[in-house]
């Protein structure tokens, strides 16, 4: 299982690079944390705090765990090499919509390049770059409503197990007083038994 120990929010570069790949790949997370986290250390360390809580299941944090540190490496890794121009013809309509998506996440349009074979080679493809405000939003609020309905049935169940429980008491309290009353009977029984047996030698004594 991927760890997320690496991550150090003490580390400025750190810290830094991960308040903005929050911010362009998860939308939902981002806006929790900045309502309550101003600067980038504490954003970093609640973020690394609170991962099991961001994706519950274990395979997909593990998932979204190995994406985090390799876009952090590819990072690093383009940072340490030299640059190289690229020159490219673009079909006008092609062009806009290419300076529209740079525009709206806020990226230069290298960066941007990185990103789209960063997302062309992630396993099952990855589509959350390429969300509008509009449908990451719709997102968030259909998350947060499947988080309430899991919520409210994890509490049924917990009721469902109390009234199991206190079913399962009643029960149990019958049973016993069943067993005492049959061995009151029981009891009864023989002690009339005794007395009828000592009346009977008493009349036929010679």
């Amino acid at each position: 299982m991927s760890s997320i120990a690496w991550l150090n929010p003490s580390s400025s570069k750190h810290s830094k690079w991960l308040v903005a790949y929050v911010r362009r790949n998860y939308p939902a997370i981002n806006q929790k944390l900045r309502k309550r986290y101003l600067s980038a250390e504490l954003f970093c360390q609640a973020f690394k705090e609170n991962v099991e809580s961001y994706w519950p299941d274990k395979y997909e944090r593990t998932a979204q765990l190995i994406k985090l540190r390799n876009a952090w490496d590819q990072e690093q890794s383009r940072k340490s090499r030299k640059t190289q121009s690229l020159s490219i013809q673009l079909d006008g309509e092609v062009k806009k919509q290419f300076s529209e998506f740079v525009k709206f996440h806020k990226l230069t349009q290298a960066k941007f390049i990185e990103e789209l074979l960063f997302h062309y080679n992630t396993p099952n493809g990855e589509t959350d770059l390429f969300k509008t405000a509009d449908t990451r939003r719709q997102d968030s609020l259909d998350k947060e409503k499947l988080e309430a309905e899991i919520s409210a049935l994890k509490a049924k169940l917990i009721d469902k197990d109390k009234e199991i429980e206190r079913l399962k008491s009643k029960v149990n309290k019958f049973t016993d007083t069943t067993s005492s009353d049959k061995r009151r009977r029981t009891d009864t029984d023989e002690l009339i038994y005794k007395a009828f047996e000592e009346h009977v030698q008493d009349k036929i004594k010679p």
